[in-house]
């Protein structure tokens, strides 16, 4: 049974051992090799034929994780773990002239990646395929195969244990996502859950400190995907837990620039739902129509910091161009207007959440719900033009 974290304990901590070298991606490949070598004969249950050479990172097959090759036929696994396919690397593997066979190995829970865009590409749980080695006649093979499959399977079984409803027996809380790679996996899912309720998502990592977030966008009335509301969740780095941003979230129009007009039309917006972008009021609604996600949310400090600084001098010039008094760069630290956020489009309210009691399915709902408060709240005058 693993067991969550507690409340005072660092959220993240260094795998040991085994775990530590299978963390990495290249560290798998490396496995799946030295495997391969001692043994090629499970491959054929896997990819349809025993390949004659494992080669890694071949210029010449898109720097392929692996490349199978025996006589015409010849097979691409890209292994993925933390990190995910890009659309542009999946487009090149496609390229290739040789016209390979192609196979994404990867945690359980990144299936989910190929399901609306397979193609040409089979998925492979990396549980599983390093599993098949475990009945290999090399003995050395045999036994590593059984410790790196153990690992692999316990990771999917924790991705698993946190979809779970709270009410399951082998739920477990986000905290106990002791692995950052195991928590990017997890908004890779939440993303894609998101999408199949018509919610635009996006997983990814914050800039600089490599912390999993899920945003989820849903458009202000009568607009497109530049002019939004938005809702998401950041892990915490230095203790456990995770927090809720919410409010108003536009970009400039499509082949246009940033500019005043828009920068004023997502000020505006927010400021006339300035009662609305707060914790109290946001808390008082999901205590009314989903009180389960409600107790997940608290925030001992204001939602939303005091105002500083001359927001109008940004609106009219941006934040790179205001008069700077002085300073070398404006940044929303120095001035902001009475909301969180990045640059100049971006106003939010700022929530805790409760690791130890969310599941991740309970963020799922938790970004749903949101964007939908916020489009019941969206003031009727047009804001926007």
């Amino acid at each position: 049974m693993l067991i969550p974290m507690g409340k005072s304990e660092a959220p993240w901590v260094r795998n040991r051992g085994l775990g530590r070298l299978l963390a990495q991606e290249t560290s798998v490949s490396d496995l799946i090799q030295f495997l391969s070598d001692r043994d090629a004969s499970p491959w054929a249950e896997l990819v349809g034929f025993v390949p004659d050479e494992v080669s890694r990172e071949v210029r010449e097959a898109n720097n392929a994780d692996l490349l199978l090759t025996s006589g015409s036929r010849s097979a691409v696994v890209e292994v993925k773990l933390g990190h995910l396919m890009s659309d542009q690397q999946q487009e090149k593997y496609e390229a290739l002239t040789s016209r390979p066979d192609l196979y994404l190995a990867a945690l359980a829970s990144d299936k989910l990646r190929l399901r609306n865009s397979a193609g040409r590409w089979s998925f492979l749980s990396l549980s599983d395929l390093v599993h098949r080695w475990e009945f290999a006649e090399d003995e050395l093979a045999c036994r590593l195969a059984s410790e790196a499959a153990g690992v692999l399977r316990t990771w999917d079984q924790m991705i698993s244990a946190v979809f779970e409803a709270r009410s399951e027996e082998n739920w477990l809380p986000l905290s106990a996502l002791n692995q950052k790679f195991l928590a990017r996996v997890v908004t890779r899912q939440i993303a894609h859950e998101l999408k199949e309720r018509d919610r635009m998502a996006w997983a990814g990592v914050t800039s600089g400190g490599g912390l999993p977030i899920i945003q989820g966008w849903t458009p202000i009335r009568g607009e497109g995907n530049d002019r939004c509301f938005m809702a998401e969740v950041r892990w915490w780095e230095t203790k456990p837990g995770g927090e809720l941003r919410f409010g108003v979230d536009f970009d400039a129009r499509p082949d246009n620039v940033e500019d005043e007009e828009v920068r004023r039309a997502a000020y505006d917006l927010a400021i006339s739902m300035d009662s609305d972008i707060e914790f109290a009021s946001l808390h008082a609604h999901l205590q009314t129509v989903r009180p389960d996600l409600a107790e997940l949310l608290s925030r001992d400090k204001r939602s939303r910091p005091e105002v500083k600084g001359d927001w109008e001098k940004v609106i009219v010039h941006g934040m790179r161009g205001a008069p700077l008094d002085g300073r070398k760069s404006n940044t929303r630290r120095t001035v902001t207007p009475g909301f969180f956020g990045d640059g100049a489009l971006r106003f939010q309210a700022i929530v805790d959440i409760d690791f130890d009691q969310a599941s991740a399915g309970d963020l799922t709902e938790l970004i749903d719900a949101t964007l939908a408060y916020l489009t019941a709240r969206e003031p009727e005058a047009a804001l926007s033009s």
